[in-house]
């Protein structure tokens, strides 16, 4: 075989491998965009809305007070309610669970402070549906790699669970 035919057949699996290469983190830069992008809307969403809005007084009533037929537990479409009457309205975005693209929770606090993880909450706070109502804010944060950010910045877009070790 002469070399040229060699050099041909080497590099071909060299530019699958780029291809394969660039392919992913063509896609990986586009999720993250649209994670981000999608990061902006919650938060200006969230800013706007208060306890005065129809929606989260009727989320918070029905966590309140479950019937047989009606009962959230402690964590709504959005809110979360703590043990000691605390709350946080929140929204979330799904990424892969594959760690490929982080998940991505905002939510607004009762003292108005901002918070996001990436722990995996999955659809509708499934994730913690099973778990014990966290008492506080502060105790929500610990058990669920859940941090403070400004409410501004893209702080929030930061990884925060699983921990890298």
């Amino acid at each position: 075989m002469n070399t040229r035919k060699m050099i041909i057949w080497a590099s071909v699996p060299l530019l699958i491998i780029a291809l394969v290469i660039g392919g992913r983190a063509t896609v990986h830069y586009n999720l993250q965009r649209a994670r981000k992008s999608w990061a902006i809307a919650a938060v200006r969403q969230l800013a706007a809305i208060t306890l005065t809005n129809m929606e989260i007084r009727t989320e918070l009533d029905q966590i309140k007070h479950p019937t047989p037929d009606l009962d959230f537990g402690w964590a709504h479409e959005h809110v979360i309610l703590m043990t000691n009457g605390e709350y946080l309205v929140y929204a979330w975005w799904h990424g892969a669970n594959s760690g490929f693209v982080d998940h991505l929770f905002l939510a607004r606090g009762t003292a108005g402070k901002w918070y996001f993880s990436t722990y995996h909450f999955c659809n509708q706070m499934a994730g913690i549906l099973g778990d014990e109502p966290a008492g506080s804010i502060a105790e929500f944060a610990k058990r669920y790699s859940v941090r403070e950010f400004d409410g501004k910045s893209e702080d929030c877009l930061e990884h925060t669970w699983p921990p890298k070790g």
